[in-house]
């Protein structure tokens, strides 16, 4: 019968496309599993990720609280505080902010040179009020100056807290050609002082404030009245 071998490669045909069939399906399985896995891995990253975030802002909040009496001291020359820095600047930073301590000492801890660029002084007072006290000291005074070079004082952060306060550098700067008053507060919230106060975590958050501004008043220039700001 002529059609028999017609009929043999049909039938062979049919089984090879049931058998390709099956293995796609087998596939198709085997690529649902490793999804179903991939997604399970995925959430299990997340997861993972939330809770070593939270983990390093707890022990970045634990460095912070170990500086909590620190302060950072920007502009002194090098080897200006001698071979016993405690010694120096228990006296110095009274004569130079102006204020009076008992005995006309500030009680150091210890004092440690950074060799940052600009260089700076790490001291750990004794007590959180001298701390609190030579820092508005300091913001009152205005600039700074000792043997013609600036000093600068300001709070001493984590690394993390002081990038994050430097994000808002620009907006900052926008802030103050407008004339609007506005502080650092911790760990790097910008307080804005403007019809009311307004807390801004993030730079961009700013500049859409600063924005929404624009479309209602020009920008002005402001004057030197505003108080300095810590890092």
């Amino acid at each position: 019968n002529k059609i028999d071998p017609v009929l043999e490669k049909l039938s062979a045909a049919v089984a090879h496309i049931e058998e390709v069939e099956t293995r796609i399906t087998e596939a198709e399985t085997r690529i649902s599993a490793v999804e179903d896995t991939v997604t399970r891995d995925n959430a299990d990253l997340s997861e993972m990720k939330a809770k070593l975030d939270a983990a390093l802002e707890k022990i970045d909040d634990l460095e912070n609280r170990s500086r909590r009496c620190n302060i950072r001291i920007i502009g002194l020359a090098e080897g200006e505080e001698g071979t016993n820095p405690v010694s120096f600047l228990k006296t110095w930073l009274p004569n130079l902010l102006h204020i009076e301590f008992k005995n006309h000492q500030v009680k150091i801890e210890r004092a440690t040179p950074r060799s940052y660029t600009p260089r700076a002084l790490i001291l750990k007072l004794h007590n959180f009020q001298d701390k609190a006290r030579i820092l508005q000291a300091s913001r009152a005074a205005g600039q700074l100056v000792y043997e013609r070079h600036n000093i600068s004082i300001f709070e001493d952060f984590s690394v993390a807290v002081v990038r994050k306060r430097q994000a808002f550098g620009n907006v900052k700067k926008l802030l103050r050609e407008r004339g609007i008053t506005f502080a650092m507060i911790y760990p790097a919230i910008l307080r804005v002082q403007h019809d009311g106060v307004k807390l801004f975590k993030q730079p961009e958050e700013v500049a859409a404030f600063l924005d929404s501004l624009s479309k209602l008043t020009p920008t002005t220039s402001s004057g030197p009245n505003h108080p300095r700001e810590t890092e």
